[in-house]
């Protein structure tokens, strides 16, 4: 072990957050990796298998990532047979997102894999723990998300029955 590696529970609260959400990440990846998917790319496909055709603006506002950043990603994800890219027949300055046959045949596959990561998560805690830190990070999200352009839109698969029932 790292002589200078402080135990969890000796560094602040921002670094706890920013390596918690980092190893989450990475484990996020190993998850996507088994479909054949950045971790970005599901969140991507995740977004368009709820509004397919949305805009590349719209998409990269949902997802919390400059446009550039997302026009990269798609680049990608056309490359290689997940998405593709028209100009908006109204207005042409605006491109749009469709899913291919093969984002759509792995919808199932994909809902399961976000579902073991989630699974993984609740593994660590009882159910009353997964109800307060669920409380205390939607806290900590609305608090930074407020004024933000770029507020999180939590689509129906990723949400639990209850969030399901509060939205409708």
């Amino acid at each position: 072990m790292n002589e200078n590696k402080k135990p969890a529970s000796e560094i602040s609260l921002g670094q706890l957050l920013a390596q918690v959400c980092r190893m989450s990440g990475h484990r996020l990846q190993e998850y996507m990796h088994k479909i054949g998917l950045h971790r970005g790319q599901g969140f991507a496909l995740n977004h368009l298998w709820h509004n397919d055709g949305m805009s590349q603006r719209d998409l990269a506002r949902s997802m919390h990532i400059s446009p550039a950043s997302v026009t990269n990603m798609l680049q990608r994800m056309e490359h290689t047979g997940w998405i593709e890219r028209k100009r908006d027949e109204t207005d042409q300055r605006v491109v749009r997102v469709y899913l291919t046959a093969k984002a759509e045949e792995t919808r199932i596959r994909a809902k399961r894999v976000f579902q073991e990561m989630e699974d993984a998560l609740n593994s660590v805690y009882t159910v009353d723990e997964q109800s307060t830190l669920k409380q205390l990070l939607t806290k900590l999200h609305d608090h930074f998300a407020s004024g933000n352009l770029h507020s999180c839109h939590v689509h129906p698969c990723l949400q639990d029955d209850e969030d399901k029932k509060a939205v409708t």
